[in-house]
């Protein structure tokens, strides 16, 4: 199973120049996120997101993703279909994980909340629920994640894969988590 992760970590698409985020009700959000540069849809930037950090923090995280190489959400076609779709996901620091000190994804929903449009230098993540249940892709367990609408921060990130001797997906390491040059709440 091939999971691209991004080669580099410079490329303007990775660095948000600027977030401006419209929570004024507590039932739902939405992000207009800026970059330096144009955002790749083909899977030629590799395995990367945006993300939403609450006062939930690594509990519960809103992001928009984008790889090929693994079949996680109902937006995708298929395993190599590298179409930005969003996610719901909790994250943590596990010792003795192989993220070492990166976080890992330990749940993530496999319905695709709200929506996502990608355009040249610009994403945006809108009617995203400050409450959602759906389904685990890791577990087929369902999962509910309440990130709420109070936004502390919104970053990018880089998606590595660990795989084992078999080429079974052990873990998904979230790495170079970068904050927005500026964040502006509505």
């Amino acid at each position: 199973m091939a999971f691209d992760s991004l080669e580099t970590t410079n490329e303007d698409f990775f660095d948000l120049r600027e977030a401006t985020m419209d929570a004024t009700d507590s039932e739902q959000i939405s992000a207009f996120l800026k970059t330096h540069g144009h955002i790749p849809k083909d899977g030629s930037g590799g395995a990367f997101g945006y993300g939403i950090l609450t006062t939930q923090q690594l509990s519960a995280i809103m992001v928009s993703t984008t790889y090929a190489g693994v079949l996680d959400s109902e937006d995708q076609r298929n395993a190599n279909d590298p179409r930005w779709h969003n996610h719901y996901v909790s994250l943590a620091d596990i010792p003795g994980d192989p993220c070492e000190s990166d976080p890992a994804v330990t749940s993530i929903t496999f319905q695709s909340p709200g929506e996502v449009i990608v355009n040249k230098n610009k994403a945006v993540m809108s009617n995203l629920p400050a409450k959602f249940t759906g389904t685990n892709a890791l577990t087929g367990a369902p999962l509910t994640l309440n990130p709420g609408t109070n936004v502390q921060n919104v970053v990018s990130f880089v998606l590595e894969p660990i795989f084992d001797d078999e080429d079974e997906l052990v873990a998904v390491c979230v790495k170079d988590i970068r904050p927005a040059d500026k964040v502006i709440k509505n």
